[in-house]
């Protein structure tokens, strides 16, 4: 359900063109929030830049472990830190996802065109990751001249260990209160950031453990373990936008399970694209697990647009700012 096509706006059912419009004037309402996967880092143009399942089959090699493209990353860097330890997982996502010379996809460039057109209307941008690489930061700070506010969630922390508070880059007297934003666009970095993956230390949500952590926190009503609360009015009350991730996989339904889920009050939108197979049997069974696909999450309240990421915020781009004006 992938693919790197643009699909032009004119070939868009009737029904992702409503979205589309519905979603543009969400954003400039302030209604919509951007949520960003690891889907929107991948580029053709930038092919070594390591996706979920080529990182996956890295550290299974390396663990000697027999590998297919089901196996997630979560599994084989459990193992890898079993083997190598917590600070040699780390120093591999490092070198892998922190180097020099990184550039922002496609995806990540135009979803910072968007966010600086929305600044444009003097009110601050709330956008959600679970990408722990610096891609946005790069891109925001290319186009702005300096990062945007970043905060990190370090919700791979022992829940247990109740005296650690797992924010940084928003500090707070009183976590139970709220503090309105100020203008700019802010980055809340779920999952952690590479840029904290060093020594031993599980700041970044990346093994199957980190993961099981992650819901114990951010299901959690203690004030130091919990999101923000900003984030959790987000999720209740703004519609959601997901770009970049596979709504099959386990870890985005962990995450949509610890977020916009507990709340039915509106409609959230995914991007993913279907491209079929060009065998004709292969094809038929693939349009019924897609028409499952949508039927499930439908359910869940969110609809599917079926477009490629970068073509679709591109779609998006131009729609805001007929809008703005």
């Amino acid at each position: 359900m992938s693919g790197s096509v643009a699909v032009p706006e004119d070939q868009l059912s009737l029904t992702d063109r409503a979205s589309l419009e519905r979603l543009a004037g969400a954003l400039v309402k302030g209604e919509c929030v951007l949520f960003i996967g690891a889907g929107a880092s991948k580029d053709p143009a930038q092919p070594d830049f390591p996706d979920g399942a080529k990182l996956s089959k890295e550290l299974a090699a390396k663990c000697e472990l027999e590998w297919y493209d089901t196996i997630p990353l979560t599994t084989t860097a459990f193992f890898y830190e079993s083997f190598f330890s917590r600070q040699g997982l780390n120093e591999h996502l490092q070198w892998r996802l922190n180097g020099e010379g990184l550039k922002p996809s496609s995806t990540i460039t135009s979803m910072v065109e968007l966010v600086t057109l929305l600044e444009k209307r003097n009110r601050p941008v709330f956008v959600m990751t679970t990408n722990f690489d610096r891609m946005f930061e790069v891109a925001y700070e290319a186009r702005m001249g300096h990062e945007p506010h970043v905060i990190k969630y370090r919700g791979a922390e022992d829940p247990n260990k109740v005296e650690i508070k797992l924010h940084a880059g928003y500090e707070i007297d009183d976590p139970e209160y709220w503090h309105p934003l100020e203008q700019g666009t802010y980055l809340y970095k779920m999952h952690g950031c590479i840029s904290d993956a060093k020594d031993d230390e599980n700041r970044i949500v990346v093994t199957e453990e980190d993961y099981v952590n992650f819901l114990g926190n951010a299901l959690s009503d203690h004030p130091n373990k919990k999101l923000l609360n900003e984030a959790r009015g987000q999720f209740a009350l703004r519609t959601m936008l997901f770009v970049g991730y596979s709504l099959m996989d386990w870890n985005f339904r962990v995450i949509f399970k610890a977020t916009a889920e507990r709340s039915r009050q509106r409609t959230h939108y995914a991007v993913q694209y279907f491209v079929p197979s060009d065998d004709a049997k292969k094809a038929k069974l693939e349009q019924e697990r897609w028409q499952k696909t949508r039927e499930f999450w439908g359910r869940k309240k969110v609809e599917i647009i079926n477009h490629d990421a970068s073509g679709f915020m591109q779609h998006l781009i131009t729609q805001v700012r007929n809008l703005i004006g």
